[in-house]
């Protein structure tokens, strides 16, 4: 059989800059955002996304954030040996019902673009310290228009959490105000202690050392 790669998935608007300090203990193939079309679901681009690759059923998906939600939401379709997540929500988490509430509101159809953008950043921005590197993030992040980022929020609002067909392991900081979910029902769930959203910066080695420690013993 032949040895596992991992595909990664960045966050919302990001691409694979974010992981220059990691080292995955597999082969590694980052994968970049592409535009959503008018009115595609969330399955429909997972599909046009990863359809593109040989991802063999021996692999990992790797998702960061609302990667690690493209992730699970393609893997109930298709076999991976697991999905591993980093800062982001499990299939089982229970959503805040303030999220239920907003998604049901309508709000993202009507609010102005430039505050959806504004919104996001400041998110950002609040679960970070001031540094170059978050001003680096921020400004890849500008690559997409606004639209772009309205499509994702309604898509991680109106996730329909269909059940992967492998095992789903959860790292997570426990500073996370963007995902502030303890993933319980993951096969795994690890935290990074005081870790923030961006946990991609601060606890990079920690990360790999999971990875190698954690994961790799628990492939076939």
């Amino acid at each position: 059989m032949a040895k596992p790669r991992v595909w990664v998935l960045p966050g919302m608007g990001a691409d694979s800059r974010i992981f220059k300090a990691f080292s995955f203990p597999w082969q590694a193939t980052y994968l970049e955002w592409i535009m959503p079309m008018d009115g595609e679901s969330l399955s429909e681009y997972a599909d046009r996304l990863l359809d593109r690759h040989p991802i063999q059923e021996n692999d990992l998906l790797f998702g960061y954030s609302f990667g690690g939600i493209v992730a699970q939401d393609w893997a109930s379709r298709n076999k991976v040996q697991r999905v591993v997540l980093l800062n982001s929500v499990h299939y089982e988490t229970p959503i805040r019902p303030l999220y239920k509430r907003l998604s049901k509101t309508g709000l993202l159809n009507w609010a102005p673009n430039g505050s959806i953008r504004n919104f996001i950043f400041f998110m950002a921005r609040l679960n970070s310290r001031p540094n170059a590197s978050l001003d680096h993030v921020l400004e890849m992040m500008e690559q997409f228009p606004c639209e772009y980022y309205r499509w994702v929020l309604g898509s991680v609002l109106n996730w329909e959490r269909n059940t992967p067909l492998c095992e789903v392991d959860s790292i997570r900081g426990d500073h996370d105000v963007v995902f502030p979910f303890k993933n319980h029902n993951a096969s795994h769930d690890w935290v990074l202690q005081g870790a923030t959203h961006l946990s991609f910066q601060t606890h990079a080695q920690e990360i790999a050392k999971l990875l190698k420690e954690g994961v790799d013993p628990l492939l076939s």
